[in-house]
């Protein structure tokens, strides 16, 4: 309750002061401790603004890896799925608490490469994309665990955080729009039984 509090109120100084027109009459969408003006743009947000969005996107994260272990996993082979997806990845491992899908990880074939991806979802949305070179040893968000971070909301990358010496190769200058695409087709895969 403290953690939705505090949200709920880095949520309103962030886009309160993020406003032109405090009088104006917008239709507001609402996620679970955020509120934000649908007209106003997050990538023109101070830069202030998009750091306590974050910090708030990092809270949420780190409250579903402290409730993995209580968590629903469900495993997902990919043998039978479109080959891009089955020649990438052995498994799609999917986590929800509170019957919410929260987090999926996704399994390289282990003779192949030791490369994760992880995606973090609030209310069925994007919050962060995670990869990990070496993510195949590793169970949930620690310090020491290095990689590439990308930050969403509403799905639009926000933030992005390169901890590691690779540059992007990509024709567009980032991955994030990639893993936005693969995060929404990994969602609709969920297993429902």
């Amino acid at each position: 309750m403290k953690k939705t509090v505090i949200l709920a109120g880095m949520a309103f100084f962030l886009f309160s002061c993020g406003s032109n027109d405090k009088n104006a009459k917008n239709e507001q969408k609402e996620t679970p401790g955020v509120t934000v003006n649908s007209e106003e743009s997050t990538a023109n947000a101070p830069k202030a603004n998009i750091d306590s969005l974050v910090k708030a996107i990092d809270m949420e994260r780190e409250k579903i890896e402290n409730n993995l272990p209580s968590s629903q996993k469900k495993s997902l082979p990919t043998a039978s799925l479109r080959e891009q997806i089955k020649q990438k990845w052995s498994r799609i491992e999917f986590f929800t608490q509170n019957d919410q899908l929260v987090r999926i990880k996704t399994f390289p074939y282990e003779k192949v490469s030791q490369r994760t991806e992880e995606f973090y979802f609030q209310n069925g949305k994007l919050m962060i994309a995670f990869i990990e070179d070496d993510g195949l040893q590793r169970i949930g968000k620690s310090e020491e665990r290095t990689g590439k971070t990308y930050y969403y909301f509403e799905d639009a990358v926000i933030k992005e955080a390169n901890q590691t010496n690779e540059k992007e190769t990509s024709i567009r200058a980032s991955d994030s729009e990639r893993l936005l695409q693969e995060a929404k087709e990994y969602f609709e895969l969920f297993p429902k039984n």
